[in-house]
């Protein structure tokens, strides 16, 4: 039954004219102590006393045309803003179509509330019938994210808040669900507004100060150190490129801590965790410090970057540093506080701005460049041109497509972290519109463009309409390769006949121009063109791109 259906029912949540302070007034105002000034989701029949108070907390409220785009778009809002996304949906197939969303902010460790209305007390589990029935939605959320509850009262709610942001502070982040029970959620009173008011989240934790001392005198010993950077580094980037400095030690980063320092910086070797080159370097330095990373194997494509020397890990989550490769010294503690406690141990060390001498990386430099071309290079020119007319600031929204991750991910430059919006662990068709969206509306004056292949496209093609709604200068730079490039050559590796990937296209100019937004066709030698004419359009812009099938 569609939302639409349940209006006419009997079931059809109560209206009032006054503006109640119940719990979703409680829930909402202590996310707006916090700084929470946008949500995502869709209003349906049992979720409307959250978005009643809204306006009054001038909370911006961002309609999807799908909770999947909702969840999306409030991760590419928290990449941008460094605040939570926040994700209203109505109960059960709205939380449900969310999750994919919230399954993607769990794999890449990022922050993410999840709201929904539950059952009336009393009621769970009960087979009646009833609108929007779920068996367990609790437990389908809790088994595929960091915690899913279903609270009893508003202050059981609002407690919930101020403990996900002290995690998030603290621990590894990793996304939550509130369930409020019908009954809960209307009822008034039950809270003071001293309990809304955002707390003191405390100090940053940091390393043992007798680790930290090994650590930098294993650092100060080495010759051809190497500095590794994940999600985990990011918040401390500006401390990460003075240790680099200091030590004279390039950094290469996952796909997470894509920017963790400038990637035009001598020092930098980019994104590029996957290539061979890049293993081979990692395996010649004489010390290796991993800052905030799983080292993935999603990110290594099947390589071994272990050094022939000593590993550092620094991580927020013990259990982290113990993943995929075992450290020779662990500096559990959050990298904002432990890097600064390693710049002073190291100068204590007499290690001093200078004192090293300068890493020449002409030849790793021209090794991954090859190396990366060879992977795709009609994807590489398209990334190149693309990227030659973009501002310097411009935020890129990615999918997991093959024009980002054999592409975007090389040759995109990225000045500063959470300026690629991806997500290369859980890889999930549908992410990069819907995250450009929520990076567009969190930082209007940064320009964003969407660049991802068509069938990722396809999978969220309804939020063209969102980005005409919120009247967003959004180009979309669609490259076609006829359906599912990787699946196709996954098949041709097996020696099997290409099935199901081959799939009828769109006629994507007329398609973007019903949405309202502005569509025009490119082809390698128009694409600069096209990019820049985008750039200047009001509202969204799709450019169409045909490239060949031998990707």
């Amino acid at each position: 039954m569609s939302d639409q259906t349940a209006e006419n029912t009997a079931e059809t949540a109560p209206v009032h004219t006054e503006q109640r302070h119940n719990a979703g007034y409680a829930i909402l105002a202590t996310l707006r102590n916090y700084g929470i000034d946008t949500v995502f989701g869709i209003p349906g029949t049992h979720n409307l006393e959250f978005y009643r108070h809204l306006d009054e907390l001038d909370i911006k409220p961002v309609t999807t045309r799908h909770e999947q785009g909702a969840s999306y778009g409030a991760d590419g809002w928290s990449l941008t803003k460094g605040l939570p996304g926040v994700v209203i949906t109505t109960s059960g197939p709205g939380l449900l179509n969310s999750l994919s969303g919230a399954a993607t902010a769990y794999a890449e460790s990022r922050p993410m509330i999840l709201l929904s209305p539950g059952r009336p007390r009393g009621t769970e589990f009960r087979d009646i019938g009833s609108l929007h029935e779920t068996k367990n939605p609790t437990g389908a959320v809790d088994s595929i994210i960091g915690l899913s509850r279903r609270v009893s009262s508003a202050s059981e709610a609002v407690e919930m808040i101020h403990n996900a942001f002290v995690s998030f502070k603290h621990d590894r982040p990793r996304p939550i669900h509130i369930e409020v029970p019908l009954d809960v959620l209307e009822e008034t009173g039950g809270f003071t507004e001293d309990e809304l008011r955002a707390r003191p989240l405390g100090s940053f934790q940091p390393a043992q100060p007798h680790d930290v001392a090994r650590a930098a005198n294993m650092l100060a010993a080495s010759k051809k150190p190497v500095i590794v950077a994940g999600g985990g580094s990011v918040a401390a980037h500006e401390a990460v490129l003075e240790l680099a400095e200091l030590l004279e030690a390039p950094v290469i980063t996952s796909t997470n801590g894509k920017g963790a320092i400038p990637e035009r910086h001598r020092l930098s070797l980019g994104a590029d965790l996957r290539l061979s080159t890049a293993h081979e370097f990692c395996r010649d330095a004489d010390a290796m410090l991993i800052i905030g990373s799983k080292i993935g194997e999603a990110e290594l494509w099947g390589g071994d970057i272990r050094p022939d020397g000593p590993i550092i890990r620094v991580d927020i989550e013990r259990q982290q540093m113990l993943t995929n490769i075992t450290p020779d010294l662990e500096l559990p503690g959050n990298s904002v506080a432990v890097v600064p406690q390693l710049l002073s141990a190291l100068k204590a060390e007499g290690v001093e701005p200078g004192s090293r001498p300068a890493r020449d990386l002409t030849e790793v430099f021209e090794k991954l460049d090859e190396e990366g071309r060879s992977i795709a290079p009609e994807l590489a020119k398209i990334n190149e041109i693309i990227m030659s007319v973009l501002p310097e600031d411009a935020i890129v929204g990615g999918d997991s497509s093959q024009v980002t991750y054999m592409g975007t991910t090389t040759f995109y430059r990225a000045p500063k972290p959470n300026s690629l919006l991806y997500m290369g662990t859980y890889a999930t068709l549908g992410y990069g519109l819907p995250a450009s969206i929520g990076a567009k509306i969190a930082a209007p004056d940064r320009p964003v463009i969407c660049l991802l292949g068509d069938g990722a496209l396809m999978f969220a093609i309804q939020e063209v309409m969102t980005a005409a709604e919120q009247e967003l200068d959004l180009p979309i730079v669609c490259v076609d390769n006829g359906g599912y490039g990787e699946i196709r050559a996954n098949e041709e590796g097996r020696n099997i006949a290409p099935i199901a990937v081959d799939l009828k296209q769109p006629d994507w100019v007329t398609l973007a121009e019903g949405f309202g937004a502005t569509g025009f066709s490119a082809t390698m030698d128009t694409l600069a063109q096209k990019v820049q004419e985008a750039m200047k359009t009001k509202g969204p812009s799709l450019i169409h791109l045909t490239i060949g099938r031998d990707l």
